[in-house]
């Protein structure tokens, strides 16, 4: 490893990538099997709104580790109901994947002066695809394994029944709670109920529940373990890392690293953006060099001094976060974020 460099980790969805791989794949698959993109879309976005009551506010006893970005393990055996195969979801990410502009060349110039590493919740297989196709080493990524899923089973009774959970979800309302409690509204706790039952106690213990069981993903818990792993291996102090995230999963990441090393939100969206120390509104992965290229030669203090004054460059706006322009900020950076990377997505947190 390269000494007195800098350390820049990349979150993959959203700063390297517009995809939402594990939405993507649940609306495809929906539209293949005859549920219809509105019931894809619809189902991916209630689990996606509950994924973070159970995470952030540690609702599953069962499931004790359970963290923000669990989603990809809880989708999966929908998945299979859907009649996907590892060679479908293979197929459909190398022909899905969007990059973000320019992180090709801006991840190998990186790679070239600095140690980078990508942390991301997102499957194997699509950070595998990714690595490809902009020519990084997959040794180099923290991601979410998912082995044998063709070999766990499920029954054609057992698929027409999530599916027909799905159906339901789809047209119930979202579950509206407490952000700062996680306690769900009076009208909506009997739905609440009935969705954390039928995926804890039910699906859970199905034969294709293994696929929840034994997948382990690396949400937001598990990317602060993976941060603080690189740390401890490598012997890097706080000051010389730099994190790229954009959501959810990211916080405990930027929370870690407040004050010490350097945190960039790329279009980022929700609490994250809370304690991060710059944030890029915008669709080129070049600010990401501009940033890291700052920090490495100049330190932290210097780059975000660098955008005390908010400033238009690479194709955006690039700016330090200060408790007067946050809420600003955050309202750019959601409607910049679903017009890059479609409402749909762009509304995930």
């Amino acid at each position: 490893m390269k000494e007195k460099s800098i350390w820049v980790l990349l979150d993959n969805e959203g700063p390297c990538t517009l995809n939402d791989n594990a939405q993507e794949n649940t609306v495809a698959l929906a539209k293949e099997c005859g549920l219809g993109e509105e019931v894809g879309v619809n189902f991916y976005k209630a689990l996606s709104n509950i994924d973070d009551i159970w995470g952030d506010f540690h609702k599953i006893p069962k499931d004790p580790i359970y963290a923000s970005g669990h989603t990809v393990k809880v989708t999966l055996p929908f998945y299979k109901a859907m009649g996907a195969t590892s060679q479908w979801l293979n197929g459909f990410t190398k022909k899905s994947i969007r990059i973000v502009p320019h992180i090709a060349e801006v991840i190998r110039s990186l790679d070239s002066k600095y140690n980078v590493w990508q942390i991301s919740t997102s499957y194997g297989f699509f950070i595998q695809a990714f690595c490809e196709l902009v020519g990084f080493d997959f040794k180099k990524t923290y991601c979410t394994s998912v082995e044998k899923f063709d070999e766990i089973p499920i029954s054609k009774i057992e698929s027409e029944m999530l599916k027909d959970f799905m159906k339901e979800v789809a047209k119930a309302p979202i579950i509206e709670y407490d952000p700062k409690t996680g306690e769900v509204i009076p009208q909506h706790q009997l739905l609440y109920l009935a969705f954390t039952t039928f995926i804890w106690e039910f699906v859970y213990n199905m034969p294709v529940g293994e696929l929840m069981r034994t997948v382990h993903p690396v949400g937001q818990t598990q990317k602060r373990q993976a941060m603080l792993e690189i740390i401890e291996k490598f012997d890097v102090p706080k000051e010389k890392v730099m994190y790229v995230g954009d959501s959810q999963t990211d916080v405990k990441c930027v929370q870690d690293l407040k004050g010490v090393g350097l945190t960039m939100m790329f279009n980022g969206k929700g609490k994250v953006c809370d304690d991060a120390d710059i944030m890029y509104i915008g669709e080129d992965a070049i600010a990401i060099q501009a940033v890291a290229d700052l920090f490495g030669n100049l330190g932290r203090k210097a780059a975000i001094e660098s955008f005390e004054i908010p400033r238009e460059m690479c194709g955006g706006l690039l700016a330090a976060v200060t408790p007067e322009n946050l809420e600003k900020l955050k309202e750019m950076s959601v409607k910049k974020r679903k017009e890059f990377r479609g409402v749909q997505i762009g509304e995930l947190t």
